[in-house]
């Protein structure tokens, strides 16, 4: 079998990488998205077709067309520049490059297609190599052959289209020689090559498959029908003109070296060192065998961190070390539970085995505390053989990592460990696993702010977090079936109205035919309609808004899509993820929203809609246990109270504190009416622009919310921001501190990086702005809530019920805890949340207010 060379176009697999991670950048701000979407694109070719050799060419910028230019002017005319920061990364590209081991080639004079075809006839006919070309320019086409083939990528990263010539046959009908006429007669407008104006792909198709080539046809002209024929001799000379210019040339001046192509070439340590700067974390788990850090230290550190003998009584190492906190890794497939207390020696228990099972159990009573990688997950996995950590979380690198960096992509076990440590090995994993605890803790060290959080709330809420889940809430199975019959005849009651309307049936799913029915069959109008990546006019909701009211069908798409989403969501689904105890257990992460707040996953609960029939029907669904309630504890108006006392607000703190309604009032200041003369349609729009300007609301956005003109919602906002002056000059304040330091942080201390604050791209700068003026708000009310949790389910543990068992906390949903208990603590445990929400943190300097409802299923809360 022979070698085989691969040949990546490199500036059009980075402009695909750049346009689709345009805002990706490192902590520091270093824009990556080209780069990162270079190495992800071209690793996963490489791991699919395994080259023994790599190159990359790469258009010189200006010089590289300088050539064809001479020959026609207008060659690629028109094309607009890249933004800066495309540019600001092409040196980084070229570092990745070195360290991959991949030689670059650029020329003047000649494109990237011709140097790939230079370097491919040098591989077939001097080395007697495959050829492998990578590109999304079809001129290179042209270079099929029996070992040269063509990768063609399409849409996104995936849609990767595979040329040989018998493949170009079957797509084109056309022979691979036949290509560049062809491409002379239909032009290509992406490169501004005229073609034969009026002739089309199906034409010039039609034309070679009886003519051979553009020569011959020429020749024949005589015999052309005489449309056609007169549109051929016009476009006589752009065709030869076209041909010359499309025409790849094989004679650039480069030379295929192998030993500097050889993929086997590269310094992996180099390459995992520079991954790791670019913050590519996630590719290190991707990258070939080859490519990755010798395990041999990693072999060493297994070694290093010997085993005590299982079902060992307390050992001289251990006893020694249990001054202070131990580190726990359970390698679940084993069903091994490893500790350590200096990263040198180790415990290792099989927790099949009856007496190590019960070894384990003592050992794990270490007054000092438990480190783990997830002590979540790890408390899960110990419970499912009956164990569990009662001593305090001192450390979670998982946690750890999202604090000191929460826009880390990647936090996987195997993207933490040093590139010396694998996962192979539980004893090598856990040493790696004690040199990031003591590599994080240094850090926090040096951000008293982020480590007083970590301590205070994150580590310990995670043993709270896991409670819940363990504990899960009822559902009542039979009403959610009921529902899914009756929504299932709603729908297909809508989907009949639709068709209708329409005219004939079709896949509603398939947005290409519901564009054909809306702008095809009812030639709905198509003015400021935004067209998709599929080139057909979109059929995304923000365009369906641009249409309502323009028919009755576009009302009825949505009221589809609405009971789709909640049957396919909720109604259906939530029966099947019911555990074995009849109850329905949710995963909360605490490290997905940078902000700090909980989401909730596997199922997400937090999502279930509140002000509409079905989703208040859904909630019904959600039970206690017989003889029990679920009891809801609610922040009133919680981010504009905080966000109140972060800006200095005097006047709107005064107002919250007297028990106003905060909404009527700011409709009563901003519109100049008397307060109980304030309507409710002032109060709405009020309430609208009080929480939509945390969130960087325009006059565009409260237009569309609150129906508007644009003029007046300026106007709105103008007069909002003389009244609360003190938030306005807080959110400046907050967005230049942010661009002065590189972060924003909470109350507590959380902080968040800010670096596209800096961005060369306006959208990603825009977009920035806003979560960096809102963070500190949304943040410090995360903060906030998790200690009210902790505060809560210490008081819950500490107190004494009437309940054969103590109440429980089952759900976190932003601003609202729910709970379970017997009936007969009801009235004790809202009280006991109230007070202990509500004094969540006594020195803020606003009251903060907690409603508090009692039912038998949720939507009655």
């Amino acid at each position: 079998m022979s070698q085989r060379l691969a040949v990546i176009d490199g500036k059009s697999v980075f402009y695909r990488g750049y346009y689709a991670m345009p805002s990706l950048s490192t902590s520091k701000g270093v824009p990556t998205g080209g780069v990162y979407g270079f190495a992800a694109l071209s690793l996963e070719l490489i791991k699919k077709l395994s080259p023994d050799y790599v190159a990359v060419a790469w258009d010189k910028p200006k010089t590289n067309i300088r050539k064809r230019r001479q020959i026609y002017p207008q060659y690629k005319a028109g094309r607009k520049p890249a933004p800066p920061d495309f540019y600001e990364q092409i040196p980084l590209l070229h570092e990745l490059l070195k360290a991959f081991h991949w030689p670059l080639f650029e020329l003047d004079d000649y494109e990237a297609d011709d140097i790939m075809g230079a370097l491919a006839k040098q591989a077939v006919e001097k080395h007697g190599l495959e050829v492998c070309l990578i590109t999304s320019d079809l001129d290179a086409l042209q270079l099929l052959g029996p070992k040269t083939h063509l990768y063609a990528l399409k849409q996104g990263f995936t849609n990767i289209e595979f040329f040989d010539p018998a493949q170009f046959e079957r797509k084109y009908g056309l022979s691979v020689h036949q290509f560049l006429d062809f491409k002379a007669l239909k032009g290509d407008a992406s490169d501004n090559i005229p073609g034969v104006p009026g002739v089309g792909e199906k034409t010039a198709a039609l034309l070679l498959n009886q003519y051979s080539s553009l020569e011959e046809l020429y020749r024949h002209l005589s015999e052309i029908k005489p449309a056609l024929r007169a549109k051929l001799e016009a476009g006589r000379q752009s065709a030869d003109l076209s041909k010359q210019v499309a025409r790849l040339w094989l004679d650039a001046p480069v030379t295929l070296d192998l030993k500097e192509a050889d993929v086997k070439g590269l310094d992996a340590r180099k390459l995992s060192g520079l991954l790791k700067e670019l913050e590519f974390n996630s590719l290190l788990s991707k990258l070939p065998t080859y490519m990755r850090v010798s395990p041999s230290l990693a072999d060493k550190a297994a070694r290093s961190l010997r085993p005590a003998a299982s079902g060992l009584a307390v050992t001289a190492p251990a006893t020694a070390a249990v001054k202070h906190f131990g580190l726990l890794h359970v390698d679940q497939p084993g069903a091994r539970l490893w500790l350590t207390w200096d990263g040198k020696t180790a415990a290792v228990f099989n927790l099949k085995k009856t007496a190590e099972l019960k070894d384990a159990r003592r050992w794990l009573q270490n007054p000092d505390g438990w480190a783990a990688y997830d002590i979540k997950t790890a408390a899960h996995q110990l419970d499912a053989f009956g164990l569990s950590l009662p001593g305090p979380v001192v450390h979670d690198c998982r946690q750890a990592a999202f604090l000191l960096d929460p826009l880390r992509r990647e936090r996987s076990l195997e993207a933490l460990l040093p590139e010396d440590f694998g996962m192979d090995n539980p004893a090598a994993c856990l040493g790696g696993l004690w040199r990031v605890t003591q590599e994080q803790r240094r850090q926090l060290d040096k951000l008293p702010g982020v480590k007083r959080v970590a301590q205070q709330i994150d580590f310990p809420l995670s043993l709270v977090l896991f409670s819940m889940e363990r504990e899960g809430i009822g559902l009542d199975v039979e009403l959610l079936k009921q529902m899914s019959k009756e929504v299932s005849g709603l729908i297909a009651g809508v989907e009949v109205q639709i068709y209708d309307h329409v005219g004939y049936q079709f896949n509603l799913a398939s947005p290409s035919q519901l564009a054909d029915a809306l702008y095809g069959k009812l030639a709905l109008s198509i003015l400021g309609v935004k067209k998709g990546k599929s080139g057909n006019y979109s059929t995304g909701q923000r365009e369906l808004t641009k249409l309502r009211g323009a028919h009755p069908v576009i009302g009825l798409i949505e009221k589809h899509r609405e009971l789709t989403k909640l049957l396919n969501t909720y109604i259906a689904t939530l029966p099947e993820q019911v555990g074995r105890d009849g109850r329905l257990h949710t995963t909360f992460n605490q490290d997905v929203a940078a902000t700090g707040r909980l989401s909730s996953a596997n199922p997400n609960l937090q999502n279930i809609p509140i002000r509409t029939p079905l989703g208040q029907r859904i909630r019904q669904a959600f039970v206690p246990a017989s003889g029990n309630v679920l009891v809801g504890a609610d922040y009133s108006q919680f981010e504009l109270r905080l966000a109140a006392v972060l800006a200095g607000d005097k006047q709107l703190i005064k107002d919250f504190d007297n028990g106003l309604d905060i909404h009527a009032k700011t409709a009563s200041d901003v519109l100049g009416v008397p307060l109980d003369q304030v309507t409710k349609d002032q109060r709405r729009v009020a309430k609208i622009i009080n929480f939509g300007v945390l969130y960087g609301m325009s006059p565009h956005g409260l237009s569309e919310a609150s129906g508007m003109s644009f003029g007046e919602a300026r106007r709105f906002i103008d007069d909002y921001f003389r009244l609360r002056a003190p938030i306005k000059r807080y959110i400046d304040q907050t967005l230049e501190r942010a661009k002065r330091r590189g972060y924003v942080e909470t109350l507590l201390g959380r902080r968040r990086p800010t670096p596209d604050l800096l961005s060369s791209n306006f959208v990603v700068r825009e977009a920035a702005a806003r979560a960096a003026a809102n963070m500190p708000i949304q943040g410090t009310e995360a903060d906030l809530m998790k200690m009210a949790m902790l505060a809560a389910s210490q008081k819950i543990a500490s107190a004494k019920w009437r309940g054969d068992q103590p109440p429980r906390l089952l759900l976190q949903i932003h601003d609202s805890l729910l709970a379970e208990c017997s009936s007969r603590d009801a009235e004790s445990l809202g009280r006991l949340l109230k007070e202990t929400m509500e004094k969540a943190y006594p020195d803020l300097g606003i009251r903060l207010r907690v409603d508090v409802t009692v039912g038998q299923n949720w939507g009655e809360l």
